[in-house]
């Protein structure tokens, strides 16, 4: 007999913000999504990133810089919700 398989469908409801290190905040379906990501971006090691129980998934009311101007505020959710494409994301850095 034929088992019905669902496949899980991820949206924007499902993105978490993750701040995997001092000053970068990544935008992703999960924690290890967002580090492979990262990592992939900034040729970094785990070892340059926080631990994973270190991580902590950024409020999506915190609101940052919306430049590097550092003249608009603007909230994680507008960021995610503006520059969100089904793909992880650079959400936002301080810029250390």
């Amino acid at each position: 007999m034929n088992e019905l398989q669902i496949a899980e469908t991820k949206g924007l409801v499902d993105v978490r913000v993750y701040q995997i290190c001092e000053c970068d905040a990544v935008a992703a379906y999960s924690l290890e999504e967002a580090k492979e990501w990262y990592k992939s971006l900034t040729g970094l090691e785990d070892s340059d990133l926080y631990p994973d129980e270190e991580v902590e998934i950024v409020s999506m009311n915190l609101q940052v810089y919306e430049d590097e101007d550092k003249v608009g505020m603007i909230t994680v959710r507008e960021i995610v919700n503006n520059r969100w494409q089904g793909e992880p994301l650079l959400a936002f850095t301080s810029g250390m």
